[in-house]
């Protein structure tokens, strides 16, 4: 009978220690894509009414400062009823 060559048994530990998984790789940001032409009016109706009402809302602000204040210096919303 022929004999049988003796295996060296590995571990477990030494057997995946070896094989280690790759590292991972993070996802490359791909490039944004563009609006369509539609969504870019619309965007830019938007910004623009924007601007409008920024505009106009500064100016009511405005006016609002120069009017006299309310008694004492307080608003006139804040202003006591008068006592009788």
């Amino acid at each position: 009978m022929a004999q049988r060559k003796a295996r060296r048994s590995v571990s477990k530990k030494t057997k995946t220690a070896g094989k280690r998984p790759a590292p991972k790789r993070k996802a490359t940001p791909r490039p944004a894509r563009k609006a369509a032409p539609a969504a870019n009016k619309r965007v830019a109706e938007l910004e623009a009414e924007n601007r409008r009402l920024r505009a106009e809302v500064d100016r009511l602000r405005a006016e609002l400062g120069d009017r006299p204040s309310g008694v004492g210096g307080m608003p006139p919303d804040e202003v006591p009823p008068p006592e009788y």
